[in-house]
């Protein structure tokens, strides 16, 4: 057994003398592909992961209410609710942000908060100091709306309940306190709105102005039991519906915010499409690296056949010359790994992709111990693995070469034997051709439905429409006084009053409605399928509600009425429609005879605008001063899709290098390991253009299966992907593919991959004249 060792590694020194260059070169190339796979799983990883961080950064909560200050027994209710285990009873208002345009924004403080418990993260300048009652934290949102930045001074008044009842009608100007606030900070949550105000003050605003607070916004940590928040969310109704009437009813229904549950569907959507875009990216590159360094490693140990064919001579077994050849290429896999890991490492510095960054807890850099450390320990084996493989096959005894025969009797005609050779060439190597058309069609799925899927977002981007964005400005607490002067203005080319009501489901749920009035021209409606409400008995919901709960069109969804009573309302189509809040996808469309029948309160009223070409701008500077007036504001929904736009058209640039390379280095190579058969050929009578035709056909045997599969395979891809993110942010998943630029791309790929195996059929030629001469 000594001496059998004391051989192999006198064969490994004797590899590494000779070989050493070539293995340590075969090392880099693959320690850099797989150190940018690593850095691809690291990112994905990151992007991953930085939602599910930062809802544990910021001790969210497992469940919200928003208590009308004027209902002060519900408020002190709710720490007592069951499987309540720690509640922050904190203070909401309204104010108005003095400056050019009339704004109204929501602001909120607490005393003596829970340290576990919604804390978020500043991104820029500090949390107000505790004793300051005049310094504000802003929200990202908040802060990139309003043009905010820390150390500006901003002026806010403070509306009485009295005036936010009467938002309806108009509230003429704030009664409460008018107060200078100092920006001293811009955080990050999960997401904002509803009780979690977009302007947070310390301990000193909430103790000195708590009596003129609004609301009483509760922040709820439950106890870790099944169906605690649904036991939570019965009882907290109960009580409020033996809670004397609040004048705040309409704008402070008794819903049960659960941010845990829930979550952001914009923010899972755009995850599921960045991390698996990252998996198909790495996929490739990852075939593309095994590919090309395997083919490389199987030329180097085929080179050196003779040296096993002595060491077979000698004694030494299959089993034993591999284990030589592997002690030999121990440097360059060292070598693979310490590049993959730094690689990996290095990835820790990339921020997470697209509208994930925006949720990302800690910016900077994050080391991926995991990904590295395992990384590099799996390269090294890999390579291991790849040269272990590759002597292998390299110590069979090679065969007999396969000369193709003179057909008898005839001579060479037309391109019909050509063909046949070249088939039979791409058969004679079927495994080889079966490794490269299965990577090829995963690398050409990947780039149909990278540029499908981006398809999907440039018509969304492209679209008001489909997002409910058709107006260009919004009245937000239209009177009837102002919508009647919009009518009458040349400058408006459309405008249409839409009332919203939160109706109560029969399941015990909330189901937020409006109704839509055309008072000039035609607002257009972000119809997805079937057609609008026309009955007092019908509703369009939108198609992330209609998920929700499983419906379709023509099936039913129950509601209850002002009365009390069950009200099943028949679904005839799925809308888009912008809430008054600005998020996509949370509200459903009756008819005006319907909402009459479900609000238990007085509406929401808002007025959408569709100005004539160019007037959008004066209209607003005009209204602006008086009214609260909003331009068209891209909600987050689409937002985060929008920051996923260049990400298709990039991935599916970085799939056809990496798979183009790989195959080119694949053609090329089955084309060169047929030279001799082609100059053979060639000297029996084989014309060169009858020579190209066998490489013609020999490369489209291995490509033509690849676009087979892998183009319909893409496009279904696409098309699954696009209707769940499409669908959980509530437009329409429909999929129009751009055809002009997929025909394109396949024809690309397969005219590119006949170019390469055309490529050594110069040489066949040249060698077929020398043959005939000679």
């Amino acid at each position: 057994m000594s001496v059998a060792w004391a051989a192999v590694r006198a064969v490994a020194a004797a590899e590494r003398r000779t070989g050493l260059r070539a293995l340590l070169l075969f090392g880099v190339l693959f320690g850099l592909v797989a150190g940018l796979v690593l850095g691809a799983v690291a990112l994905g990883a990151r992007t991953a992961g930085a939602y599910p961080r930062l809802t544990d950064a910021v001790g969210l909560d497992d469940v919200r209410v928003q208590v009308p200050a004027d209902q002060p027994e519900l408020a002190a209710a709710v720490p007592t609710l069951p499987d309540v285990r720690t509640a922050w009873m904190t203070y909401g208002w309204v104010a108005r942000v003095e400056g050019p345009a009339l704004r109204f924004i929501s602001l909120g403080a607490g005393l003596d908060q829970p340290p576990d418990l919604v804390r978020p993260v500043v991104v820029q300048g500090r949390a107000p100091a505790p004793d300051a009652a005049d310094e504000v934290l802003l929200s990202e949102p908040l802060a990139e709306a309003s043009d905010l930045r820390v150390g500006t001074a901003v002026t806010i008044r403070i509306l009485t309940i009295d005036q936010i009842a009467r938002f309806g009608s108009g509230v003429g100007d704030p009664k409460g306190p008018i107060l200078r606030m100092w920006v001293v900070g811009i955080a990050r949550m999960p997401a904002w709105g509803g009780p979690l105000s977009e302007a947070l003050a310390g301990p000193a605003f909430a103790q000195r102005y708590r009596g003129t607070a609004a609301s009483r916004p509760a922040f709820v940590r439950l106890d870790d039991t099944p169906d605690a928040a649904d036991r939570f969310a019965q009882a907290y109704a109960a009580a409020a519906a033996e809670a004397p009437p609040s004048q705040l009813a309409a704008f402070l229904p008794p819903r049960v915010y659960r941010p845990r549950a829930d979550g952001d569907p914009a923010a899972r959507a755009a995850e599921r499409t960045l991390v698996v875009g990252l998996a198909i990216f790495a996929a490739v590159l990852a075939a593309g690296g095994l590919l090309v360094v395997g083919q490389g490693l199987l030329r180097h140990h085929a080179a050196h056949r003779a040296s096993q064919e002595v060491e077979r001579a000698l004694g030494l077994t299959a089993g034993e010359r591999v284990a030589a050849r592997l002690g030999a290429a121990a440097p360059a896999a060292f070598l693979a790994s310490v590049l993959a890991g730094a690689l990996g490492m290095a990835a820790g510095a990339l921020q997470p992709l697209g509208s994930q960054a925006r949720f990302e807890p800690e910016p900077g850099f994050r080391a991926p111990w995991a990904v590295a450390v395992g990384g590099a320990l799996a390269t090294a084996l890999a390579f291991l693995a790849l040269v272990a493989v590759a002597a292998a096959v390299a110590a069979r005894r090679a065969r007999a070469p396969v000369r193709p025969a003179r057909p008898r009797g005839s001579t060479w005609t037309g391109l019909g034997p050509a063909a046949l050779v070249g088939l039979r060439l791409a058969v004679r190597g079927h495994g080889r051709a079966v490794a490269v058309s299965a990577g090829a069609a995963v690398a050409v799925a990947g780039i149909v439905a990278a540029l499908a899927f981006g398809s999907g977002i440039a018509l969304l981007l492209s679209d008001p429409v489909r997002t409910g964005q058709a107006a260009d400005l919004t009245l937000e607490d239209a009177e009837e006084v102002d919508v009647a002067k919009l009518v009458l203005d040349p400058r408006v080319a459309a405008l249409s009053v839409t009332r919203s009501v939160v109706a109560r489901l029969a399941d015990g749920g909330v189901l937020l409605v409006q109704a839509e009035t055309q008072r000039k021209g035609e607002v257009p409606a972000g119809l997805v399928s079937g057609r609008m409400p026309v009955g007092p008995t019908e509703i369009a919901l939108s198609p992330r509600i209609a998920a929700a709960h499983g419906v379709n069109v023509g099936d039913s969804i129950t509601v209850v009425n002002r009365n009390g009573r069950p009200l099943p309302l028949t679904v005839t189509g799925t809308v888009a429609v912008v809430d008054d809040g600005g998020h996509l996808g949370t509200t459903n469309v009756v008819t005006d005879a319907a909402l009459g029948g479900l609000a238990r309160t007085a509406p929401i009223v808002r007025a959408e605008i569709v100005a004539a070409p160019g007037q959008a701008g004066p209209i607003a500077a005009q209204l602006g001063r008086n009214l609260e007036i909003l331009p068209r504001e891209t909600p987050p929904e689409v937002r985060n899709l929008a920051d996923l736009a260049p990400l298709p058209e990039i991935l599916a640039a970085a799939l056809a290098v990496i798979a183009g390379a790989a195959m080119a280095h694949t053609l090329i190579t089955a084309a060169r390991r047929h030279t001799r058969e082609m100059a053979v050929l060639a000297a029996v009578g084989a014309t060169p253009r009858q020579v190209r035709g066998m490489l013609a056909v020999l490369g489209g045997a291995i490509v033509a299966p690849a676009l087979v599969l892998g183009v319909p395979v893409g496009l279904a891809t696409a098309r699954l992907l696009w209707w769940q993110v499409a669908t959980s942010i509530g437009v329409g998943g429909d999929l129009t593919p751009p055809v002009g630029l997929l025909t394109g791309t396949v024809a690309g790929v397969f005219v590119l991959a006949l170019l390469l195996a055309l490529a050594p059929g110069l040489r066949a030629t040249r060698e077929s004249a020398v043959i005939r001469r000679g």
